[in-house]
């Protein structure tokens, strides 16, 4: 994930990422787009993931994400072609509370930003950015175990 035609990410907070990096705080001057995630119930409910828009140019992205729920979330920037609700969803071994087993994250192999840790919690917001995003398609998600397949994903373009 260390390379120079990788992007490079910055969050609010200091944070370790999955491919060992450390995300350093945003400096602002990407395109803005603002996420709101969130539910009504928990679990026990359908999720939402909402873009403020779903297409911006290539470039440097600065996402502002709000959780607007009443548990734990997360947003995770994935590229990929496939289609944003058609992610190959595993068992991944992370439940937030006792899960059976079974699937329950995507696959976060494409990650190229994220809010970081620790995941948000009701109420809270994080801003990150993503430096030098492709033109290309992209998937966001909340990858906390079970809310994608809740209806936490959004479809997202960079031309």
């Amino acid at each position: 994930a260390c390379g120079a035609s990788s992007p490079k990410i910055s969050a609010t907070t200091p944070t370790t990422g999955s491919s060992g990096g450390v995300t350093v705080p945003a400096s602002g001057g990407g395109t803005p787009v603002a996420a709101v995630v969130g539910d009504t119930k928990g679990l026990d409910a359908p999720e939402t993931l909402t873009l403020s828009v779903a297409s911006v140019p290539a470039g440097d992205v600065t996402f502002t994400v709000k959780n607007t729920g009443t548990i734990d979330h997360e947003m995770i920037v994935l590229q990929t072609d496939l289609p944003f609700d058609k992610l190959p969803v595993v068992d991944a071994g992370d439940p937030p509370a006792p899960v059976t087993t079974g699937a329950d994250k995507v696959d976060e192999t494409n990650n190229i930003g994220e809010t970081g840790s620790p995941n948000l919690k009701a109420g809270e917001s994080r801003t990150f950015t993503v430096k030098g995003m492709k033109a290309g398609k992209y998937v966001l998600v909340c990858n906390i175990a079970k809310h994608y397949d809740l209806g936490m994903r959004a479809a997202f373009t960079v031309t």
